[in-house]
């Protein structure tokens, strides 16, 4: 009769990709921020020009009210113009240096 008797465990050594295979290299990781940053940015234009148009209906021609709406729409104007630059130079750079317009998390499904 044997007392000890040899055991082995069983170990699963295979490793899971936790981003599901959406993102596979480095180039594919920074487009999917930039895309982010642009959503995100894009929707901030979007708010703050609604915001600003609310701001110019309620202020019912007070000058400080109305200075005030048109800052905002100035600024989200402007933030606009600029990520919509940024939008076109990622599609330029993209263009000269062969690259593919990589657009990560577009066919995602939660």
């Amino acid at each position: 009769m044997q007392l000890l008797q040899r055991v082995y465990a069983q170990v699963d050594t295979s490793v899971s990709d936790p981003l599901g295979g959406r993102i596979g290299s480095l180039a594919e990781l920074l487009a999917f921020i930039l895309n982010l940053v642009l959503g995100v940015g894009f929707a901030l234009v979007l708010i703050m020009l609604a915001l600003g148009f609310i701001q110019y209906i309620m202020s019912q021609g007070d000058k400080a009210g109305v200075e005030k709406a048109q800052k905002w729409v100035t600024y989200a104007v402007v933030g606009g113009v600029g990520l919509f630059l940024v939008f076109v130079l990622r599609a330029v750079i993209t263009q000269f240096t062969g690259g593919n317009n990589v657009n990560v998390g577009t066919n995602v499904t939660i």
